[in-house]
């Protein structure tokens, strides 16, 4: 062998370069095994570990250095939330046109976009422009955004678009940083922040943290800090409002549902409702403000404050409140007792309907606690210190009148002036209750960072307890072993000596792999990134059963055992390059297209077929040679497998009709079940929230399904949830629904959450409270442990993106295909052959779904699926097709059949050797996965399955059908 001393000299570098990158892993790992020595509680241990957390540790690098460095675990092993958001570029867009963007035509232009935006997927300016087009007739762009951006009434549609299109991507940038502010707050050593192409959408992931509504406030906030004047309580028509209320119900003949349908049992219910039907608007707080001079309007309770809007809405509608009273709520109360209760204020808008002050006037903002409570002092800018003083003087002048401080449309607090402010300075309370600072710091923090230059939504979000993410991990263990162990046994027991020398080659690609992990930190391992490690395993494989098939033929021959394997090795190679570069094209089209857990798993199978193709080749290659150097005895069978498929001489081509026809029946007994029982369809492609719950025993579906239907209601319409078993024992469930899916409020999620507890209560500890409810505890095993989230708008972004993932892999395929083998038979031959088995896949899951004791969803995992069967598929069917070729370049008197069928008999061995460590691989995945996992195993293992079958009995047969002449010589 050439080079024999650069290799062994390379593949001891990269051995050292990946133990150093794993060395921080280790030490990171022991230092916190460290920490919880001598009995310390997981607190006491973290306040140790944040104590020396800048002590040296390793190669002169502290702690905090050395776990940023750490491989990079992902949300589903370890815990965390991930959030996508997206920036309102609608709103940026109205900001930014110099022509009133109020009137009736710029509002129709809109709501033309955001109805495109429901129906096909697309970046917003895009869409804006299409509505303009068709809503303008011709009115150029210019009228309305000239004297903005250095546009002039002269300027073309184009040169609006393109100063729009920069002004959205510097919003965007300045979004990434204003987050990338906010996140240092949470001291996540790996936090996670990244651009969506040009949909202006930014994924956050925060690996190990668990407060989900601190996360949600912090990140959609957009810190818009505002000082309004305030009404007093009797500027407010309260009994007005009761009166037309009590018009409105009587008209429409309907029943107040404030009590939610509770049966009344005593006097106090009772009288409640008797006071409603009087006064259906002021009966619906919890304690009516009495105080005529204050600017409160009462308190009550989350679920009823929707309601208290709507019959606001109604009384501006009448005209029976004035345009410059705008209602308010608080913070949510914090006092003991209080929890899930909101105050409503009364703000005075001043001309244009703008709040007195607002804008970038904070200089800075700084957190403290004094007597007990959370402050936050906020330093004005020079000219807004002048207002400032305008309004707490009028204040002090008017016996401490409230000034309203609102950030983000919620009242923080509204304290009255007992004298005129100046400097420009002042102070924000909290409401009281338990405060450990958290809420100052918070705050002061999002103030500090700076607003969003637009509005920001979460659209997607993936939250994962600790619970689950340590069960993960033990599942991915267990079925990563297992599988290992296995394929290792089943290469001795196949290829003997041979067997051995490959399993050093796969742990040495092992090694790699988890190498290349923790030398980019940026990519994240997570369950499906492991079952790309997994597959990586069938692949490495694959290489080495190519190689010693091809050598256990030139043995054959009558060779030496030197020259068979210097020419076992040649003839090799050309196989396994065809094999590989399709499976790296799929998996460079699912890392582009995919997000979260679909990018890992393509990262982890590029990484893997690289060290795959390294560990294969050339480790193997000096092994062997230096066991032939040294005289050693090495065998590539056993004689229990040295006859298997020695005397294969199967008739494929002739039986190709039987195959047809079976293929043809199962596809129409899909496209039956498709228009029949369709497919169980995941939120990613519906939009929806999904929540694992988790329970302390084991849990009748049936009563939960009947127990939660009639909870999800809205404006009369039901939504139904579907209900799961998730793990085994029937003590974890699936929940998922579309209730409230296109709600963009920003409490939809704590609605849905709350609508949730209240039909699940029956089946949980007494002790268990909507709070803690959803709380993501260290040691919970019950509650709420994952929620995913995806609006219905992404949803269709996810769907388009996987249909052109999809497409765009069979082209570059088959563009392949027919380019490597100069032929466009064979390109057609293997199109047809992906086509068949994609069909067969949705097939078997459109008609198993419901019958098997997991969930078969069709969402963006499925999706990777399918591509990596795709990619399976052309990897065996290459393999066929490279024998093929290299038949038909040899001079012969065989018809192409013949020479067809004896190419195919040539490949069994390597074809059934491949298929079945894969098969292996993803029966453990299968057995001991959890939740999705499973799923995508089986998709998985089906198409190994139907592509080693398509690779033999659809692709090759067609490729001899359209070559017409099957009888003639070659």
């Amino acid at each position: 062998m050439q080079n024999k001393k650069i290799l062994q000299i390379l593949i001891v570098l990269v051995g050292i370069v990946c133990l150093y990158e794993l060395s921080f892993t280790f030490f990171a790992n022991s230092y916190e095994a460290e920490a919880t020595e001598e009995g310390r509680s997981k607190d006491e241990a973290n306040k140790w570990i944040k104590e020396h957390a800048t002590d040296e540790l390793w190669m002169g690098l502290s702690y905090l250095e050395v776990k940023k460095r750490e491989i990079n675990l992902g949300l589903d092993l370890r815990g965390g939330i991930s959030v996508t958001l997206e920036i309102a570029v609608n709103e940026l867009v109205r900001s930014l046109a110099a022509s009133d963007a109020t009137t009736p035509k710029f509002k129709e232009v809109e709501k033309a976009a955001f109805e495109l935006k429901k129906k096909q997927p697309g970046a917003y300016l895009d869409l804006f422009k299409q509505a303009y087009d068709s809503k303008m007739n011709g009115v150029p762009m210019a009228k309305w955004f000239a004297g903005q951006q250095g546009l002039t009434v002269q300027s073309t549609d184009d040169e609006v678009m393109a100063k729009l299109k920069d002004a959205s991507d510097g919003a965007i940038g300045q979004a990434r940083e204003v987050l990338r502010t906010r996140v240092k707050q949470f001291g996540v050593a790996q936090p996670d922040i990244k651009m969506v192409g040009n949909s202006g959408r930014i994924i956050v992931e925060l690996p190990g943290v668990n407060d989900i509504k601190r996360v949600r406030g912090l990140l959609q906030g957009s810190a818009n800090l505002e000082i309004w004047d305030t009404w007093y309580l009797k500027d407010f028509p309260s009994q007005a409002i009761n009166t037309e209320v009590k018009l409105m119900l009587a008209a429409q003949e309907v029943k107040d549902t404030t009590l939610n349908d509770v049966v009344l049992e005593t006097v106090e219910d009772t009288a409640r409702a008797e006071f409603l039907k009087e006064y259906p608007f002021t009966g619906l707080f919890v304690s009516p403000s009495q105080y005529g001079e204050g600017c409160i309007v009462g308190s009550a309770f989350e679920k009823d404050t929707s309601k208290i809007m709507t019959y606001i809405r109604l009384a501006q509608s009448k005209r029976i409140l004035r345009d410059k009273i705008v209602p308010a709520w608080s913070t949510e109360s914090t006092v003991e007792g209080d929890a899930g209760i909101f105050t409503l204020y009364l703000l005075k808008a001043e001309r244009g309907g703008k709040a007195f002050m607002s804008g970038e006037f904070i200089t800075s903002a700084k957190s403290d606690i004094q007597q007990g409570r959370d402050i936050v002092s906020l330093d004005f800018r020079a000219a807004e210190s002048i207002k400032w003083a305008e309004i707490t003087g009028k204040s002090a002048k008017q016996n401490g009148k409230p000034i309203a401080i609102v950030l983000d449309d919620v009242v923080h607090s509204a304290p009255g002036a007992s004298n005129k402010i100046e400097g420009g300075n002042t102070q924000i309370t909290s409401g009281g209750g338990e405060n450990t600072g958290q809420w100052a710091r918070d705050l002061a923090n999002v103030l500090n960072a700076g607003k969003f230059p637009a509005p920001a939504k979460i659209v997607q979000q993936t939250v994962v307890g600790p619970t689950l993410g340590k069960a993960a991990i033990s599942a991915a263990t267990w079925s990563f072993a297992l599988a290992l162990l296995l394929v290792l046994i089943y290469m001795i027991f196949y290829y003997s000596t041979a067997g051995i020398v490959a399993n050093v080659a796969l742990l040495a690609n092992m090694f790699l792999i988890v190498g290349v992990l923790a030398a980019f930190p940026t990519i994240s391992l997570t369950l499906p990134g492991i079952a790309g490690i997994v597959l990586t395993i069938g692949m490495s494989v694959d290489a080495n059963v190519l190689i010693y098939e091809r050598i256990r033929e030139e043995l054959k021959l009558g060779k030496t055992l030197k020259n068979a394997i210097d020419d076992g090795y040649k003839h090799a190679y050309t196989a396994i390059l065809d094999a590989n570069v399709t499976t790296l094209i799929t998996g460079i089209i699912l890392w582009y297209f995919g997000t979260s857990v679909i990018e890992s798993f393509a990262q982890t199978l590029v990484a893997g077929i690289f060290t795959s193709l390294f560990s294969a080749i050339f480790i193997t290659r000096i092994i062997f040679d230096t066991m032939l150097n040294k005289g050693k005895e090495i065998k590539f069978s056993s004689k229990t497998t040295e006859s298997w498929f020695a005397n294969a001489a199967y008739n494929v081509i002739s039986s190709r009709k039987k195959f047809y026809v079976i293929s043809g029946l199962v596809i129409i007994a899909g496209i039956v079940s498709f228009n029949s029982r369709g497919f169980d369809e995941g939120i990613d492609f519906s939009g929806g929230r999904t929540y694992t719950v988790g329970f302390n025993e084991a849990i009748d579906v049936t009563k939960v399904k009947e127990k939660l239907n009639g909870v999800f209601v809205a404006d009369g319409k039901e939504y139904p949830p579907e209900v799961k078993t998730a793990g085994e024992g029937n003590k974890m469930l699936m929940i998922s629904t579309k209730f409230l899916a296109d709600d963009e409020g920003k409490d939809a999620d704590a609605k849905v959450e709350a609508f949730l507890f209240a039909g699940l209560s029956d089946f949980l500890p007494s002790d268990v409270t909507e709070a803690n409810f959803t709380d993501l505890d260290e040691s919970k095993t019950y509650g709420v442990l994952q929620i995913d989230t995806v609006q219905s708008t992404i949803a269709d972004d996810i769907i388009d993106a996987s249909y052109k993932a999809v497409l765009i892999a069979l082209i570059a395929i088959f563009l392949y295909v027919a380019v490597r083998f100069r032929k466009w038979e064979f390109g057609v031959g293997a199109l047809i052959a992906i086509f068949h088995d994609v069909l067969i896949v949705l097939a078997i899951f459109s008609i198993a779904h419901g019958l098997l004791p997991f969930s078969l969803e069709i969402n963006s995992s499925f999706v990777a699926a399918i591509l990596t069967v795709v990619g399976y598929s052309i990897n065996d069917t290459v393999v066929v097709f490279d024998r093929i070729r290299e038949r038909l370049l040899v001079n012969s008197s065989d018809a192409l059949k013949v020479v067809v069928n004896k190419a195919l008999n040539s490949t069994l061995s390597r074809t059934f050797n491949t298929s079945m460590t894969l098969v292996v691989v993803l029966l453990a995945i299968m057995i001991f996965g959890t939740g999705s996992l499973q799923g995508f195993a089986f998709a998985l293992l089906v198409g190994v399955v139907v592509g080693t079958y398509s690779s033999i009995c659809i692709a090759t047969p067609i490729y001899v059908d359209l070559s017409k002449e099957i009888d003639k010589k070659v």
